[in-house]
């Protein structure tokens, strides 16, 4: 599978990522492919070759806010060679053509990008009620990679504009347990790089001096020295140095003012959230 990671939206701060997905590199007009989150069309075009940008026949949402399926209208248009592609959106709330072919995921739907080539929905309730992650799987090349919209950043998660902390809390549990025993290949894609950022707060409130968490010094130091850093990590690199991965670490505890493990983990993610709103 090829996975293109495509910016949007850097140049106003919004640090976002769009992907394009398909089972071949170049992608071939003759099979599926998806364009992930197409938010700005006129950035993504210029980065788009006119195969690529054709070969796309599936637009996908993560979520239905607007600097994620706010384009999708418009980046239809541009798909001159299909004049009807494919929507794949968490609900309504998303803009679609109404002659397409519209699907709303439920939990655990696949769908196929060729042979050999599967996609996974996965339900992730918090950030907005309409959130889906998406985890694909080369069998044939046993690679493995998660599109996580808002909903799981590196070093960090979604805010809870539409849910709370037992909803994160549970969304995140809920890809660890459709990912298990593959937690160490699985690549993960999020839609924003708010990795310096995150590493900062984390630096600043957790694990406060080198040493404390030593694979959360070795993101710092990558994070310093990389722009983008989206396909870097896996769901196991989370699980060692995401804050919000690791509700029972002493030192998350202490950040949140619980160092005597009095919390619920559901409680632990509202006050750890509520500081990294608020840093």
């Amino acid at each position: 599978m090829q996975i293109k990671a495509l910016k949007m939206r850097w140049a106003s701060g919004g640090v976002n990522y769009s992907y394009l997905l398909s089972k071949l590199a170049p992608p071939s007009m003759n099979a599926p492919n998806w364009i992930i989150d197409p938010a700005e069309p006129l950035e993504l075009k210029e980065q788009l070759t006119a195969n690529e940008l054709q070969s796309i026949t599936t637009i996908v949402n993560t979520h239905h806010h607007y600097d994620h399926a706010g384009g999708n209208i418009v980046f239809a248009g541009l798909l001159t060679e299909r004049k009807n592609p494919g929507f794949i959106i968490g609900s309504s709330l998303s803009q679609t053509i109404p002659t397409s072919e519209i699907r709303q995921p439920s939990d655990g739907q696949i769908f196929h990008l060729g042979e050999k080539v599967t996609v996974e929905s996965i339900r992730t309730p918090c950030h907005t009620q309409d959130s889906v992650c998406y985890l694909v799987n080369d069998s044939e090349l046993n690679e493995y990679a998660i599109f996580t919209g808002d909903t799981l950043f590196t070093a960090g998660c979604g805010r809870f504009f539409e849910g709370t902390g037992y909803e994160m809390f549970s969304s995140l549990n809920h890809i660890l347990e459709r990912t298990k025993c593959i937690w160490d290949k699985v690549k993960v894609y999020p839609g924003h790089e708010y990795t310096k950022s995150n590493v900062k707060f984390v630096r600043n409130k957790v694990w406060k001096n080198i040493g404390d968490n030593e694979a959360f010094d070795k993101l710092e130091s990558l994070a310093n020295k990389n722009e983008v850093l989206t396909g870097m990590f896996t769901l196991q690199d989370e699980l060692n140095f995401n804050p919000f991965m690791r509700l029972n670490d002493p030192f998350v505890r202490k950040a949140v003012g619980d160092s005597e493990n009095l919390l619920s983990e559901e409680e632990v993610m509202t006050k750890l959230r509520k500081l990294k709103d608020s840093f």
